[in-house]
This record gives structure tokens, sequence and C-alpha cells, in this order.
């Protein structure tokens, strides 16, 4: 291919002419030598014939050469034309050839690879060969455990007839169970082969064990139900499962019994040492005496007949139908228990056990059957759910009260007298946090519905009459008289307390204090003082009428002003305060009970109730150590008392204004100057006495002689202060003369009067809180001949003659300078 590519070239003309012009340049260096060689025109001349000659030659060689080099040229394309086809084709087979082999590979891969991974097409002949061996050894494996199970089967039936065919002898003998010894080691070898890994799938071994081991487990209680069903047999002749009159019974009818009875014992204590089902560590605690089991046999099928069936006994909504009939079980076998079968326990090796306590803790297991029956009908009714849990607390504090507890009873026995408690069968559905979560949200808006409701009845903010109260309630509150809401919100809080108070666990006491009683309190103490908040709004504005809090008369339109005026305002405080009063005092009896101080130290020693309780800005704050001193209603008690001192602050402050807005135009006007000896009161004092007295009056019929006391010596003082400061030292009335100087006497026994027809069998000493009024009218009304020197007395007089002098006017609440002052009020004074 180069030589070809060569002959195809042309001539090169620069390389020529580079020859040419290094030839001349080698003989003719210079112009000069060209011009002077003699040769010159020779050259010239051989020169032109040389390239005459050369150009005739090239052009001969150049046709020549031309035609040769087409000529092969020709040749060579033909050929490599010809050697290329063949390459391709030879290209194109072996594609071709690749495609087939390609074709073949995936062929074989196919018929390698496992059709069962796609789901399509036939198994290879190996998967084939493999399923077979497989399904091969599974068949053995079958064949293996069938023999094994049909070994068991054949100990286990052989054990029963072999104990069947004993039950006739008078005492049990051991071996009698020989045959079911057989199958328990058989049971026992096949578990260690399995468990030792000798058999290739342990999934299947799982289950072999757990068949033969209640193949065993099934055959040990057919053996137990044989002799179970000989002391059943041998009580209802005895008339079991009713009452038993041992005395009465043959004496064939008692042997019988006894030897049955003993048998059964025996057996327990042959399956004590076997490790028979219900002795080991898991489960043994829910075993029990095995006579008094089988006793319970014919009581748990009247009970099933009864309220497991379609007879009308069987009603979810009379629990207490059930439980009666299980507590009368009890009742009723509790004498034979206590005797008879007491005295055949005695005489075993069971002699530890309560034979009456063991007959009532076997009975439990129907009643909780039935109780997990009928939660899936009870959670869709608060009400029956309520009710159902009620009746089980009931039961289960009967059954503590006749004295029942697990000491004595078998589970005792296996733990080692180790046992709690007992929890009773209302746990079933108590220790469920569903169950209870949902019982308790049922009992949270029961009580909220019944909260509503006696707030807002038409006589919730009435006085209760007093025959309605009870002896407890005169003795406990201290002879205060509540209104109807306040008296209803105590009860609610009890019934409360009573509803929760039999649960066994604390946890679930304080969910029902947290989630319903202490709400409820603090819902109470909001709507008093927002009854509060209202009537001062009312009374400063008189814009708007009280709401319904604390109106007692609501669905009537009142005059504004009246609902926070005279009696009918002092009315609507009178009832907040004795309101927050009698919730108050309640609270303290609750803090003091045995109940809630258990409760509180319950709370302050779980971390967990701690946690709840925190959150309740409403409780104090509970600490590790519970403190003494602390109650748990103390922090709502505050609460209270603070309320109850607004209120009595409000009922003081309301009737001072009262009676001062009306002495406005008494302390105006000028002081009477009658030429009578005997002076007349003024007319403008009436009103402001009359309502005085009026609700002096009102509060002494309404509330407890300490209350009643406290008020009116904070009104009196008051409304002292304000006369003596007007009339007095700012003589809003002018001087008075001597003549009408005992008219300040005359007021002040005046008021002294109201006040003893008021309260006057409520309160003692009634004049302490007018001291500065007495003092002031002592100090005015004297005559003129004793004025003057007690002008000087108190005017140049030094301490001791000062104090002479109002010893003998009684007068004791004045300074030197206030008496000074005082006597400036009489027109013969020389201040």
């Amino acid at each position: 291919m180069d030589d070809l590519r060569l002959l195809q070239q042309p001539p090169a003309q620069d390389e020529a002419a580079a020859k040419t012009l290094n030839i001349l340049n080698s003989r003719l260096p210079n112009w000069e030598t060209l011009l002077k060689s003699p040769d010159f025109d020779a050259w010239v001349t051989h020169s032109q014939t040389d390239a005459t000659n050369l150009t005739a030659q090239a052009s001969i060689h150049s046709v020549f050469h031309l035609s040769t080099s087409k000529e092969s040229l020709a040749r060579l394309q033909a050929s490599n034309k010809e050697r290329t086809e063949g390459v391709i084709a030879s290209a194109q087979d072996a594609a071709l050839s690749r495609y087939i082999l390609e074709d073949d590979l995936v062929t074989l891969s196919a018929e390698l690879v496992s059709s069962q991974e796609h789901g399509v097409g036939q198994p290879t002949l190996l998967e084939g060969l493999e399923d077979m061996h497989r399904k091969l050894k599974e068949l053995q494996n079958v064949q293996q455990y069938v023999r094994v199970i049909d070994q068991a089967l054949r100990l286990s039936s052989s054990a029963l007839q072999e104990f069947k065919a004993s039950t006739s002898e008078k005492q049990l003998n051991p071996s009698a169970l020989s045959q079911y010894i057989k199958l328990q080691e058989f049971v026992a070898k096949v578990a260690d082969l399995c468990a030792t890994g000798v058999s290739p799938d342990p999934d299947s071994t799982i289950g072999l064990v757990s068949f033969l081991e209640s193949v065993r487990d099934r055959t040990w209680l057919d053996i137990k139900g044989t002799l179970s069903d000989l002391l059943v047999a041998s009580a209802e002749k005895l008339s079991w499962p009713g009452s038993i009159d041992w005395s009465a019974a043959s004496a064939a009818d008692r042997q019988n019994f006894i030897s049955a009875f003993f048998k059964l014992l025996k057996l327990q204590e042959i399956g004590e040492t076997l490790k028979a089902p219900g002795f080991n560590e898991t489960d043994r605690n829910k075993n029990g005496i095995y006579p008094l089991q089988a006793l319970v046999k014919p009581i748990s099928a009247r009970f099933k007949y009864h309220f497991e069936g379609s007879r009308e006994t069987n009603r979810v909504d009379k629990p207490e139908w059930y439980f009666t009939h299980v507590l009368n079980a009890i009742h009723q076998h509790r004498n034979f228990m206590e005797t008879t079968v007491q005295t055949l326990l005695n005489a075993t090796r069971y002699k530890v056990i309560n034979a009456h306590r063991e007959f009532t803790r076997l009975l439990f297991p129907i009643l909780l059957r039935k109780l997990r029956k009928s939660m899936p009908e009870l959670l869709g009714d608060a009400a029956l759910l309520a009710h159902t849990i009620y009746q089980s607390l009931l039961f289960d504090g009967q059954v503590k009260e006749d004295g029942f507890g697990l000491t004595g009873t078998f589970e005792a026995l296996v733990t080692e007298g180790k046992v709690e408690e007992w929890p009773g069968v209302s746990d079933v559905i108590l220790g469920n946090k569903e169950w209870f979560d949902t019982w308790l949200e049922g009992e949270r808006r029961f009580a909220e519905a019944q909260y509503d409701e006696l707030v807002h009845s038409p006589d919730a903010w009435q006085f209760v009459d007093d025959g309605e109260q009870t002896e407890d309630e005169y003795s406990s509150q201290s002879d205060l008289r509540p209104t109807n809401s306040a008296r209803r919100v105590k009860a609610l809080v009890d019934q409360i307390t009573d509803r929760y108070k039999p649960l066994p666990r604390f946890n679930h006491r304080a969910r029902f204090l947290i989630a319903i009683q202490i709400p409820i309190l603090e819902h109470y103490h909001t709507r008093i003082s927002g009854s509060l908040d209202a009537f001062e709004t009312l009374s400063s504005s008189l814009m708007r009428v009280v709401p319904g809090a604390l109106a007692g008369q609501a669905g009537h339109q009142h005059d504004t002003r009246r609902l926070t005026t005279g009696v009918d305002g002092l009315q609507r405080l009178i009832k907040a305060f004795v309101s927050a009063r009698w919730v108050t005092i309640a609270m303290q009896n609750w803090g003091e009970q045995l109940f809630y101080l258990e409760l509180w130290k319950e709370i302050n020693e779980r971390a967990s109730l701690r946690a709840k309780a925190a959150v309740l800005p409403s409780l104090p704050t509970p600490v590790p150590e519970h403190v003494a001193e602390d109650a748990l209603f103390d922090e709502l008690i505050a609460q209270y008392a603070t309320l109850t001192a607004r209120s009595e602050d409000l009922i003081v402050r309301h009737v001072v204004s009262e009676v001062e807005n009306l002495l406005r135009q008494h302390i105006a006007s000028p002081w009477s100057t009658s030429s009578e000896e005997r002076l007349s009161l003024p007319s403008t004092l009436l009103a402001p006495v009359t309502s005085f007295q009026q609700q002096l009056a009102f509060i002494a019929s309404t509330l407890p002689a300490s209350s009643v006391t406290i008020l009116y010596r904070q009104i009196a003082s008051s409304i002292s202060s304000y006369l003596v400061d007007k009339m007095v030292f700012q003589q809003s009335r002018g001087k008075v003369t001597p003549h009408d100087a005992a008219a300040l006497a005359t007021e002040y026994r005046l008021w002294i009067e109201c006040s003893r027809q008021a309260v006057g069998k409520t309160v003692r000493k009634l004049d302490v809180p007018w001291e500065r009024f007495r003092d002031a009218a002592a100090l005015i009304d004297v005559s003129a001949e004793e004025f003057g020197p007690l002008t000087r007395a108190v005017r140049d007089g030094n301490s001791e003659v000062f104090q002479e002098a109002m010893e003998r006017l009684t007068v004791s609440c004045y300074s030197q300078a206030e008496a000074s002052h005082v006597l400036r009020l009489r027109t013969d004074s020389t201040y």
C-alpha cells in the first residue's frame, strides 16, 4: 500500500530545484566567476541540450510509468477489494455465531435457575430432585413425629386406664401412676432431644414438644377429674351444692366422701412430687386444694346455668345478682368448711390451709370469667360500667369483712407465706388501664353534670331550711346555715369519695381526687369569686344585673339598684360568705379524716403520684418525706379562706356604706336648739338607724354567733369612727351649746339600743366598738360647772391630772390632744 501511494505522487519540483541550485552554487559561487569563465557559453549550450534531452526522456518515461502505475493500481485495488469482502464475510459469520452462543448460554442459564423465583415455568431437574428429597425428609420426620405422638397417646391412654382401675381401692397407691410417670419421662426425653438440636427443624420440634406437654397435662387433669367426679358424686349424696348437714348424713355416705377427699389430697401430694401441672413456678399459685376445686365445679355449673346462659337471671344490668349468688355460696358452706373440711385437712400435710378461705378463693375465677365476658358490653355504657365496678367493690368489701385474706390459702402455701394483700375481683377491671380510664372518664362526666345541675338549680343560692340539716352538719359546721349549692357541693364531693374510697390502689384513688374532686372545688370557688366580682362592678356602676350565681331569684327582673342595696344586696354577699365558709369547714374536716391523711401520705411518698399532684396549683407541693403539718386540702382552704375574708369585707363595706350614705343629711344638719329639757331625736337619724338595725338583724338571723360578733364589731366601729370624725372632729353640724350637749349622748344610746335589738342575743359587750362615740359623748355631756375644770385639766394639766379627769368620766380611748379637740365642740369651750 505504501509503494502504491508513492507511485501515485507527482515529481517533487521543489526538491529538484534545490538540487540544481546547490550544483550551481558549488560551480559558480558568484556572478563574476560566471562571466569570466571561458566555458560559459559551452555550459549554456550543453545545458540547453541536456534540458531538451531530459524533457524528451521525462515525457517518454512519464507515459510509460503512468500506464504501468495504473495497471498496478487496478490490480492492487481488485486484490484489496477481494480481501476486504472476505474479511467482512468472516466478521458477519463471527457475529452470527456470537448471537447463537449467547442464546444458547441464556437457555442453559435459564435451565439452571429455579423457576420458582419468578413463579412461572417448570422446575429444573435439580430442583425436582431437591424437592423430592425434601419431601422425603419431611415424610420421614412426620413419620417420626407420628410415632412419638402415637407413643405419647398410648402412654396417656394406658395411664388413664391404669388409674381408673385403681379407683376402687380404699387408698390411692402411687403405683397406679406408673404409666403416667412413663409418659412424663417420655415427654421429658423428647424435650431434651429437641433442645439439644437433634431435630433438623427447630420450629416443628417446638410444636411437637408443646403438643406432648399438652397431652401430659391433659392426662393429669383427666386423672384428677376421675377422682374429682367421685368426690362430687359422694358430695351430691350429701345434698351438695346445697347446705350439708354432716351429722344427719349416713355413715356410708360420709365415709365415701372422706375416702374420695383423702384420695384427691393424696393425688395432690404425688403431683407435687412429680411436678405435675399446676405445681411449676409459673402457675402453682393458680392451683388450689384438689378436693375443694372439685367441690367448686357444681357451684360453677349452677352459676353458668343462671348467669351465662339464656335465662332471665343473666342480665348485664344486674351484676349484684351474680355477686350475691357467690356471696350466698360462701356463707352457705362456711360452717361445713370450717368444721368438717377443716378437720379433714388438719389430718394431712395441708393442715395449714384454712378451708373456708381456700374455698372462697376458688370461687373468684367464676366471677372473673363473668366480668371479662361482660366487659365489651359494659364499656359501651358508662352507667352500667360504673354500677358493675361499684358492685364488685362492694363484694370485695363484704368478703374482706367476713375475714377473707390470702393467708392460709394454697397460694400462701406455695409462696411460703409471701403473699400481698388480696386485690379483689374488681382488679380484673381496675387493673386494666384502658378499662379504668373509661370508668374514670364516665365518673368525671357524671360528676360534672351533677355539679352543673346543682349550681344552676332555682334554689341553688337559697339558704337551707333548718329542718333539712342533719345533726352531723350542725355539729361539724359550727351551726352555720349554708346555701343549697354549698351543701350539695359538699355532698357531691362526699359522694365521689364514697365511690372511690373502696379502691385498693392509692394511684387509682389519687386519680379520682385529681381528676374529679379538686376541679369541682376549683369551679365552685371560681363561681363564688365571679359573683363577688359582679357584685362589686354592679354596685359601683349600677349598669347591669348580677349574673345568676348569687341572684337567688333567677328569672325575675329586679331593679338594678335593689340588687346591691339594702338587705337584698347584703343577702347576696352573705350567701357568698356562708357558701365559701361552709366548703372551707368541710375541707378542714376532710383533711383530718384518716382516709385523706393516708392518701396524702401516699402521694408524698410515691414519685408517680407526686408528679401528678405537682401540676395542680390547688394542691400543696408534695415532698418525698411527708410533712405532718401539711394537709391535703391546705392550698384550697387558703384560697377559700381568702374568698371568705373578701366576702366578709364586702359585707362590712356594704352595711357601712349604706348607713353612711343615709347619714349624710344628718351630719350636715345643725344641732337641736330645743328649749325643752328632754331632747328629741332628729328625724334625719331615723333612716340610717333603721337601715343599720335591719341589716344587723338579717346578719344575726343567717350567720352563727362568732361571725355575727366579728361583723358587728367591724361595722359598728366603722360607723362610730365616721360619726365622731364628721360631727366632733370636723364639726360638720357646728358647735353644740351646753343646753344641747346631751344630744350626742342621746344619739349614742340610740345606736346602742338598735344594736341590742338586732344582735343583743348573740353579741356580748355591745358598746365596745362604739367606744370613740361613747367617750366623745361623755366629754361633751358635762354640766357647765364641771366643764370649766375639765377644760383646764385637759388643756393645762399634766398627764396625771388628765388621767384622773378621764377616769372620773370613764373615758379611755382619747389622748390629751384628742380630748382637747373634742371639747372644742362645745360653744362654751375656751380653746
